[in-house]
């Protein structure tokens, strides 16, 4: 339960959040405690902005810093401290903070605390505008970490406990790191580009062994063309040592500082979604081409190719995605045909299995009766050994499955406007004959959504809403109310 409070040039709130046989922070461990979730306050004098509490900001893209909240994905990294701004001019802002991370809600204690280290940041961007259609988005960024006496001490024991042979190295109390950014707008076309540098940092490895590797760098582009019935964006990025984290004592999504997304199309069909990749911290190169075409406004394409690899050139993740969005004109009907195309190495993200090599046809079709009234249908089959299956490879393990095999999905939504909705579906598993089925209801009204449903899934990559996490396997019922008042 969120609340937020306006007075007087003063912005308040308070959350409080209770947590009951929750998998949300740990798949495979419940969550049982309640407390104070987040505070905060915030005043606002003339140029300058005054905060502190519970705080939610990021630097840039976040590449460096970012405190946010995804409840969805069991994310709350706020940052417990107070941040200072100041408009420098009319098109300048300049944006300064210190603190410490907040900890996930504690299940043995049922309270919110933080982490020990302490953060300090500093970011100053503007806008500089050339001529009516060229300008500069600028900005630079630094952010510091100081390690507390206590988790030193845990670092230092592990050290000495290295094994004979294994290099030691002396630990460091302070990180920094830097962050340089801009957006060119020239016309149709805008690029985006930063780079970010890292100082000597202890992380751990891809076996959670703990090692302090020399400085870390990162690097991102995204270059944008868009004009009437066409949309272009390329992007790059190059990721070495750039896990930027509270302490090495920290992992998976905990402590982190900072955000680095994957570079790959957000898909959000149950089967197109199945396989995932997270992104790299310790190493990366990627790219991503999205490119949307429509001759009128009655069919669109999107094709969008993603490609991932380790900074040895090792082959992560390749995904190949091409639809068709057909709307005709004076018609009743609507449609999305398309095919997705996947290679996902399972053993680098799951840490289990091999690689999986996916072919992925799907369509949609929706169909209003009237206003009021619509149906919505979704058909997708999920092909596994694909390079054996259709390109005539030779299967090295032919009595093996990749991960589950193959997935049929089917899935109908009726619709009533602006109240009600309902759906059933079902993903089965054709090589095991399992049926994975759900039934689902919702009613809005007004500002109140409420929604019942019975789902039963296999363990994996569940999307909703844009959202995306692995969940465990499960089955049972499930019922949301959202409100705002």
């Amino acid at each position: 339960m969120n609340v937020h409070y306006t007075i007087a040039g003063f912005d308040a709130g308070i959350r409080f959040d209770v947590f009951h046989n929750s998998a949300t922070f740990n798949p495979t461990r419940e969550t049982n405690a309640q407390a104070i979730g987040r505070w905060y306050i915030t005043k606002r004098i003339d140029k300058l902005s005054l905060a502190g509490g519970y705080l939610y900001d990021q630097f840039g893209s976040g590449t460096i810093f970012r405190a946010y909240e995804n409840r969805a994905l069991g994310i709350d990294q706020a940052l417990f401290g107070v941040m200072v701004g100041y408009e420098l001019g009319k098109n300048w802002k300049l944006k300064a903070f210190t603190g410490r991370l907040k900890r996930q809600i504690d299940p043995d204690l049922a309270s919110v605390r933080q982490y020990r280290p302490v953060l300090k940041g500093f970011n100053a961007d503007g806008l500089v505008k050339i001529s009516d259609k060229v300008s500069l988005v600028p900005g630079v960024s630094a952010v510091g970490r100081t390690i507390d006496t206590q988790t030193m001490q845990d670092i230092v024991n592990e050290i000495n406990a290295f094994p004979q042979g294994k290099p030691r190295f002396t630990p460091n109390y302070n990180t920094y790191a830097l962050q340089l950014y801009n957006t060119l707008q020239l016309g149709d076309v805008s690029w985006y580009i930063e780079g970010a540098y890292k100082t000597k940092d202890m992380l751990r490895d891809l076996n959670g062994d703990l090692y302090q590797p020399e400085n870390g760098y990162i690097g991102y582009t995204t270059l944008t063309y868009s004009r009437k019935g066409l949309g272009v964006v390329l992007q790059g990025k190059y990721t070495k040592n750039f896990d930027f984290r509270v302490s090495p004592n920290e992992t998976i999504n905990n402590g982190l500082i900072h955000y680095l997304p994957a570079m790959t199309r957000l898909n959000s069909s149950r089967l197109t979604a199945r396989y995932n990749p997270a992104t790299q911290l310790l190493g990366e190169l990627a790219f991503q081409g999205d490119v949307s075409y429509s001759p009128n406004r009655y069919l669109l394409f999107n094709l969008n190719y993603a490609n991932l690899r380790d900074l040895d050139t090792t082959e992560l993740f390749h995904e190949f995605y091409l639809d068709a969005e057909i709307k005709p004109k004076g018609k009743k009907w609507r449609a999305t045909v398309g095919v997705q195309a996947v290679d996902y190495n399972q053993l680098r993200y799951e840490q289990k299995g091999t690689w999986v090599n996916t072919l992925t046809p799907f369509a949609e079709f929706t169909y209003k009766f009237d206003k009021k009234h619509s149906l919505k249908t979704e058909i997708s089959y999920l092909l596994t050994k694909r390079d054996y299956r259709l390109l005539g490879k030779t299967d090295p393990h032919p009595e093996k499955l990749q991960d589950l095999g193959d997935f049929f999905w089917l899935m109908a939504e009726y619709s009533i406007a602006p109240h009600w909705s309902f759906s059933i579906a079902d993903m089965y598993a054709v090589d095991k004959k399992l049926h994975y089925p759900v039934f689902f209801s919702a009613d809005s009204t007004h500002s109140t959504r409420f929604s019942l449903s019975y789902a039963k899934q296999p363990a994996g990559i569940i999307c909703t809403g844009g959202i995306c996490r692995f969940e465990p396997a499960f089955s049972g019922m499930r019922f949301d109310v959202t409100t705002s008042f």
